[in-house]
């Protein structure tokens, strides 16, 4: 499943009015797809040019992306 996403911005604004956090909504059925749920714990990892999110299992992390 692919779908185009818009990082909007979140959180407080700074001095100079620019915002330094994003966020992406991801609905259920994306959730679903990953085997993921509302409320789930994951990794967040950062590489050139992506973000890869993971589901937060210690013993089954991915890091070949």
């Amino acid at each position: 499943m692919v779908r185009k996403k818009t990082l909007s911005p979140s959180g407080a604004k700074d001095e100079d009015g620019e915002y330094h956090n994003v966020h992406v909504n991801l609905h259920e059925d994306e959730l679903a797809v990953a085997g993921m749920d509302i409320g789930d714990e994951v990794f967040v990892r950062v590489r050139d040019g992506k973000i890869i999110i993971q589901q937060a299992d210690p013993d089954d992390v991915e890091h070949d992306f």
